[in-house]
């Protein structure tokens, strides 16, 4: 028969057992360790084996990760720390006075070995501790030896509903790379309803991905769905998990899309988009190529501040330079119907057909060309100080009409006539020069 009294409290009062599949049951233990008797009882050690296991008669699977101490409290000489070892081959905790030797208890004085964190088994049921006692009635007594048992119980694990329903990631790059977890026990069966309102079955404990290219382009909504069998009661549970860059099969719809904060934002109206900035007014569009089949505006600009600009009025196209003046119109070929122009800056002004005539602007004046249309061209000059030059009369529309050009300074006009006469008509000029010229 032991000298003290020994009494088991347990946090929560009854420790609730372990369930497979559900987060682990943690509890604490303490010991009482009173001298109820009216004598002290001079105290030695405590030795206490803990029932290893999961069964309903044992108190824990692991005893390593209990964190054990204990504390003497003394009416008269107060509180003191012991010593505590833990012995996991035997499955037991050993407590001592922490500097040897033996503790007085006098009466009223107590003991508490404190155990905590506490993996509770698996299977409710009364599991007993088994402890042993060193002391004695005197301080020179040899200390005896003494044995009880302290039981303590343990109740069956409540139900829990599975819970923490989560995406290992929310926003993801790629819809294959969802994760689903979830906590939960393992005796219920769990289907992953999908966002186009299939089931799929869970195959593997408390987790969930797609199947590779089956994941979603877009952000999706996920519900676990746990199903007790032996009550086909069911839960339900919601996840979302959003893609990067979506993809939407059938397109959207909206009235105005924005951007990120700070930026503008397009709006639909019956006739296509309009472009605005943050605050409403028009907005820029950038791109490095624009097809259309009609551009409609008041006024074309270049990239960069220093680039001209076309402005389209009722009369046609004002070119313009930076500073609004009028400009210069550069191109390798213009073709027209018509030019209306004070000023036409051009090395070669020719007609619209390949074979059209054409005028070219040498340093000397102008260079007329009759386009080649015998597939010899022939050149004729204007000199804008002394006239027109040419070397030899030539005809003009038919062998019946012809221009001489006389070493004299002067035109002579003459046309031949049907019944064989010609007649004669002058022209005075300074000077006229050419190589040959037809009319």
């Amino acid at each position: 028969m032991t000298l003290l009294t020994y009494t088991v409290l347990t946090d929560p009062a009854a420790l609730e057992a372990s369930k497979a599949g559900q987060p682990t049951s943690f509890g604490t233990v303490y010991l009482m360790v009173t001298n109820s008797s009216g004598t002290a009882t001079h105290w030695t050690k405590n030795e206490v084996k803990v029932p290893i296991g999961n069964g309903a008669e044992h108190l824990t699977p692991d005893i390593s990760l209990v964190t054990a101490s204990a504390e003497f409290h003394g009416l008269q000489t107060g509180v003191q720390s012991l010593d505590v070892q833990i012995q996991s081959a035997a499955g037991s905790f050993q407590v001592t006075k922490s500097s040897g030797g033996k503790v007085r208890f006098a009466p009223g004085d107590y003991l508490v070995l404190k155990l905590e964190d506490v993996p509770v088994a698996e299977s409710a049921g009364l599991a007993v501790l088994s402890v042993h006692e060193s002391a004695g009635k005197t301080q020179t007594a040899k200390p005896s030896n003494s044995v009880t048992a302290v039981p303590l119980v343990k109740t069956a694990p409540k139900f829990v509903a599975p819970s923490n329903f989560r995406p290992d990631q929310a926003l993801v790059d790629d819809g294959d790379a969802i994760v689903l977890r979830w906590d939960g026990p393992d005796d219920l069966a769990y289907t992953i309803g999908l966002p186009d309102s299939t089931l799929v079955s869970v195959t593997a404990t408390g987790e969930w991905r797609p199947d590779p290219k089956t994941g979603p382009k877009r952000d999706a909504t996920y519900t676990l769905i746990a199903t007790d069998p032996a009550t086909t009661r069911q839960y339900f549970l919601s996840t979302t998990v959003q893609v990067v860059e979506p993809t939407f099969d059938k397109g959207i719809r909206a009235a105005r899309v924005h951007g990120l904060s700070g930026t503008g934002r397009l709006e639909f109206t019956p006739a296509g988009v309009r472009v605005t900035d943050p605050v409403g007014s028009d907005g820029e569009v950038a791109a490095a190529k624009v097809g259309a089949n009609l551009v409609t505006t008041q006024k074309v600009t270049g990239p960069w501040a220093s680039t001209g600009a076309l402005a389209f009025g009722a009369n046609g196209i004002l070119v313009s330079n930076n500073s609004g003046s009028e400009s210069t119109v550069t191109a390798d070929k213009v073709e027209a119907n018509g030019v209306a122009t004070e000023l036409v800056n051009a090395a070669r002004v020719q007609g619209p057909g390949s074979h059209d005539g054409s005028i070219t602007f040498p340093q000397s004046g102008i260079q007329v060309c009759n386009g080649a249309f015998d597939n010899t061209p022939r050149y004729g000059y204007v000199f804008a100080e002394s006239g027109i030059y040419q070397n030899q009369s030539f005809t003009a529309g038919s062998e019946n009409r012809w221009i001489d050009l006389t070493d004299g300074g002067e035109v002579s006009v003459k046309q031949r006539h049907a019944d064989g006469t010609t007649t004669y008509g002058t022209i005075k000029v300074s000077r006229v020069d050419t190589d040959y010229a037809r009319w």
